[in-house]
């Protein structure tokens, strides 16, 4: 049972006849594994107790998103969703109109929501007034590890403790359409129409402590239903995997780049990055692909970080941050650092046989291009 000695619930208190915020104890047991305890206290104004916003992002684990107009929030997790303007006494519970008792408001920067609402809407049990310790109790509160998002029409539901993606559209039930796996921690969508209707759902995971590594998995739907997917794990100093070369997919998990068919989703090609690469096969290493051209390709290995010219025809393979930077500068990228590994060069398009970088080095970002011809 996770037990928080921490804001405020609603029912239960003595009346206030000052406008000034009071503080009171708080005790909410949830329905999850541990145990965590905080001295925040509750506020009680006008008689109506208060929590802090921080309960719902930090405990029950729901997102926390404010509107361009910085009056509307909105509170995701996996299959709950809330949303609440300040100074209005009504909000949207799970898709539903309810009232909140009284206006949630902004004091000292922070978010106030009724307490009576929080507990009802994190599905606690009856709220409980302990005169002797100014406490109020309540249980079997909920988390919603996870998060969810509309597209189009569509909410795609994602638990964190499971790693189960869910879909439903109007009064369906949700089906279970993938699953990606556990060790889910800051996680978000991006979703792209194809021009041969496809739906792609990218989901980036980054995790790690501190946060340095990323997780993407791409899922490409149709019709609702997943019938492809892949997924590719880097270190944030890399760059970002490529998804598309010459109006066709690409599915790679790090050592298999598959070539997909827009609409179809029929595979045209199968690449072994190790044989490509040259190298003997060793999973321990993946190869992040950064750029896929019929000619040539840029990939960067994991274990070395750095990022590789390679001409597809021949295997010929350029180092660029040797071709970019001069001596001195070479033996900074070099040093091996395990928080920060690579070459920190960047991709950044091509323009005919002329491949553009950026390379960051603290708060400096140089350009550079080299030329495909020069190297012939």
């Amino acid at each position: 049972m996770l037990l928080i000695s921490a804001l405020s619930t609603q029912a239960l208190l003595p009346a206030s006849a000052s406008s000034a915020p009071e503080k009171v104890n708080v005790q909410l047991t949830f329905n999850s594994t541990g145990l965590m305890t905080s001295s925040q206290d509750a506020i009680i104004k006008n008689g109506v107790s208060y929590l802090s916003s921080s309960l719902l992002t930090n405990y029950a684990k729901l997102e926390m998103r404010w509107d361009q107009s910085g009056n509307r929030v909105e509170f995701t997790g996996f299959d709950k969703r809330l949303a609440i303007r300040v100074g209005s006494h009504t909000g949207l519970l799970d898709g539903k109109t309810v009232e909140l008792g009284a206006a949630p408001f902004l004091f000292k920067d922070e978010l106030y929501l009724p307490a009576k609402f929080v507990v009802t809407a994190l599905q606690g049990g009856a709220v409980h007034w302990e005169s002797k310790t100014r406490t109020i109790q309540a249980d079997h509160l909920h988390r919603y590890p996870g998060m969810s998002e509309n597209f189009e029409g569509t909410l795609y539901s994602l638990s964190y403790d499971t790693g189960d993606l869910f879909v439903s559209s109007g009064k369906e039930n949700k089906r279970k359409v993938a699953n990606l796996g556990t060790g889910l921690d800051i996680v978000h969508f991006k979703f792209e129409h194809t021009s041969q209707g496809l739906v792609i759902l990218r989901v980036f995971n980054v995790y790690g402590e501190p946060h340095l590594y990323t997780d993407d998995f791409i899922l490409l739907l149709k019709n609702g239903s997943v019938f492809r997917q892949a997924n590719i794990g880097f270190h944030n100093t890399f760059g970002e995997p490529a998804l598309w070369a010459d109006g066709k997919l690409l599915l790679n998990d790090g050592h298999t780049l598959r070539i997909i068919e827009d609409g179809t989703g029929k595979v045209l090609e199968t690449v072994h990055l190790s044989s490509l690469m040259g190298t003997s096969g060793d999973n321990m290493v993946s190869y992040n692909v950064e750029a896929w051209y019929p000619d040539i390709a840029l990939i960067r290995p994991t274990d070395t970080g750095f990022l590789t010219l390679v001409d597809r025809s021949t295997g010929n393979q350029t180092l660029l941050y040797k071709e970019l930077f001069k001596w001195n500068e070479q033996q900074q990228d070099e040093v091996n650092d395990p928080m920060f590994p690579g070459d920190h060069v960047y991709f950044t398009g091509r323009s005919g046989d002329k491949l553009n970088f950026n390379h960051t080095r603290g708060n400096v970002t140089q350009k550079f291009t080299h030329t495909l011809t020069a190297e012939k």
